[in-house]
């Protein structure tokens, strides 16, 4: 059986990725020779591949710079036509989808090709133009896609969807995504298979109309190896790793700490990752303003064994974020699964990890830095308790060193298949 795994970018290809993108690595490097034959489909390269192993092939994706246009839009036809004519040439069996700009893209070729698609939701785009569910307020947000949207344009930040808003009228932007959201609701629904990373995200699809039936629970995720790297890190300390951003509640955290630090002075938080250059200087500028210049850490960005190997040697890792995250987020699992308690926020899918007071905590007010800087002084003033909480991981990630995963995937396959031939 040949599989397609379609993502927008790759660890080893592009400079910047995120924990979806190692979700779709791992998701070839499963299935590939344990009875199917995987190859990937992913945007330009922009930087010269350090990897052998399973083959990447690239397609162009000339209306990428417009952003969320062409995201939610099919109008980036030279990807649809770069897509169309790998799989044409390849004739993979399934195209697995684990992607958002190549998403519209692939769908089209699949469809036109007659290949079975699998989706695995990496976040929630398919209902959110900003991808982030999140009000302008900060509230989630519960509804779905539609002409309401329009209110929520704001949080797409200066690119060139915000620009286009500005300049015309409301009434034409609403019905703009009026017909986005009727567009995805079709695909939505001729969709024949997902693929899910928790139950919350599953009863999110479900409540949307999508048949239980068609949804699938897989962890198709392996933790790295670490990989040492020159950075030394002093203990007591915290560690985030993602995108630095407001949605991810980096400056949430920053301020966390600002207080945590008052009580602990020796204390150190490490930032792993990238962000936009004014909301960095923001953080750094606070920082200074709080004297504690050194005590933050920005490492900028890592490879994926990098970042582990930090998370290991850190006493609790800190996962913020400020929307539901499709798994938990990513770095919650890893830090969990390498036996460090995680302090989050409690949204989305997070409580399906950590339990509150077991290994790790679970901070309901999550816009407010005080409950944050409440729960990192009490781990990191006490590292004893932060190692008992972090060893109690067992049962909750299990699947990260569970081989069952690619068996599962390759039934679903198998099935999908089944009732493609069936249907003609």
């Amino acid at each position: 059986m040949k599989v397609a795994v379609i993502s927008d970018s790759l660890p080893g290809y592009h400079r910047l990725w995120s924990g979806a993108e190692i979700i779709a690595e791992t998701l070839a490097e499963m299935l590939d020779g344990n009875g199917c034959m995987a190859f990937c489909v992913t945007a330009p390269f922009d930087k010269k591949p350090a990897k052998g192993g399973i083959e990447v092939l690239e397609v162009k994706t000339p209306l990428k710079r417009f952003g969320a246009i062409s995201r939610n839009f099919p109008v980036d036809i030279g990807a649809i036509r770069g897509v169309y004519r790998v799989l044409k040439m390849k004739r993979p069996d399934i195209v697995h989808i684990n992607a958002k700009y190549l998403f519209l893209p692939a769908v089209v070729a699949s469809w036109r090709l007659g290949i079975p698609v699998v989706f695995t939701v990496p976040d929630y785009f398919i209902f959110c133009p900003t991808t982030f569910i999140r009000r302008p307020d900060g509230r989630s947000c519960e509804s779905y896609h539609g002409k309401d949207c329009h209110n929520c344009l704001t949080l797409l930040g200066e690119g060139f969807l915000k620009k286009m808003v500005s300049a015309v009228p409301a009434v034409f932007t609403r019905s703009l995504l009026a017909l986005r959201a009727k567009g995805f609701d079709y695909i939505l629904r001729k969709l024949p298979a997902y693929v899910v990373l928790s139950e919350s995200s599953k009863e999110r699809l479900v409540r949307y109309g999508i048949p239980e039936e068609k949804v699938r629970l897989i962890y198709h995720y392996r933790l790295a190896a670490p990989e040492e790297t020159k950075e030394e890190i002093t203990n007591p300390s915290a560690v985030f790793v993602g995108w630095l951003t407001e949605e991810n509640g980096v400056d949430v955290l920053v301020r966390a700490f600002i207080k945590a630090q008052k009580e602990l002075p020796e204390a150190r938080l490490y930032l792993i990752g990238t962000g936009k250059e004014g909301f960095i200087k923001g953080l750094k500028r606070e920082v200074a303003e709080a004297g504690i210049n050194g005590k933050v850490v920005f490492l900028g960005k890592k490879e994926n064994s990098e970042a582990l190997s930090i998370i290991s040697k850190c006493d609790v890792t800190v996962a913020p974020h400020q929307w539901p995250k499709e798994f938990g987020p990513v770095i919650l699992i890893e830090a969990l699964a390498m036996g460090k308690p995680v302090i989050a926020s409690r949204i989305g899918a997070t409580d399906e990890f950590v339990s509150d007071g077991e290994n790790g905590f679970l901070v309901d007010d999550y816009r407010s830095p005080a409950a944050f800087a409440e729960k990192l002084a009490l781990l990191l003033s006490d590292r004893r308790l932060a190692r008992e909480m972090g060893g109690r991981h067992k049962g909750r990630t299990g699947f990260v060193r569970d081989d069952s995963s690619s068996r599962k995937m390759k039934e679903l396959y198998r099935s999908l298949l089944a009732r493609h031939e069936k249907a003609g």
